[in-house]
């Protein structure tokens, strides 16, 4: 089985682990997207990565990440190395994750910073009505900056209703000295359309 292959497995599988968790419970409903923001593979990694993006004394755009979300969605961050298990997370999760980090970088008396995500790779898989997608992504804190502080990939999962396309799950990890992103990674993929807006 391949990198990809293992890593949708994984997604699927906690995926249907957090269903069955969660099912009968009141949920809320995803408010609706703008038509442009699912209506291609390539509009709604566009519409991910601008949600999430924001200035220094803002906040990420919450209401357009749930529009693309489905209600079930997950968002894994890495885990920590103090934590036993993985942290799954819906977006109002993610978003209460965002905010205390925030939060405590305020209490310690650090300035308010901006994040600016940025995706300068891709490999997609799809089938049907199914895609799994390695995008290779920058992180900084304003546009401006000339490096990135953080790289890494988002394993994202995307599913289409027949209509238009939906974020199922994101699971990433950072590079790091002994987790460098392998080239094949690296060679951009991204719409060149999408690149020039950046």
């Amino acid at each position: 089985m391949t990198k990809l292959g293992t890593a949708f497995g994984l997604a699927l599988v906690l995926s249907a682990s957090l269903f069955a968790q969660t099912a009968g419970t009141a949920r809320k409903a995803a408010p609706p997207a703008g038509a442009a923001d699912g209506a291609s593979v390539d509009s709604i990694l566009a519409a991910l990565y601008e949600s999430v993006s924001h200035g220094p004394d803002a906040e990420a755009n919450w209401d357009r990440l749930r529009s693309i979300t489905l209600p079930v969605g997950m968002f894994i961050p890495p885990k920590k190395p103090s934590e036993d298990i993985f942290t799954v997370l819906d977006v109002d999760a993610f978003q209460e994750r965002v905010r205390k980090g925030a939060e405590a970088m305020k209490a310690k008396g650090e300035p308010s910073a901006g994040f600016v995500e940025r995706e300068v790779s891709r490999h997609t898989d799809c089938f049907g009505n199914v895609c799994q997608i390695f995008s290779t992504y920058e992180g900084r804190r304003a546009a401006s900056d000339e490096k990135p502080f953080v790289r890494g990939i988002n394993s994202i999962q995307l599913v289409k209703d027949g209509r238009r396309w939906w974020i199922a799950s994101v699971v990433w990890d950072t590079e790091r000295a002994d987790n460098p992103i392998p080239a094949e990674y690296l060679k951009s993929s991204v719409p060149a359309e999408y690149l020039k807006k950046k």
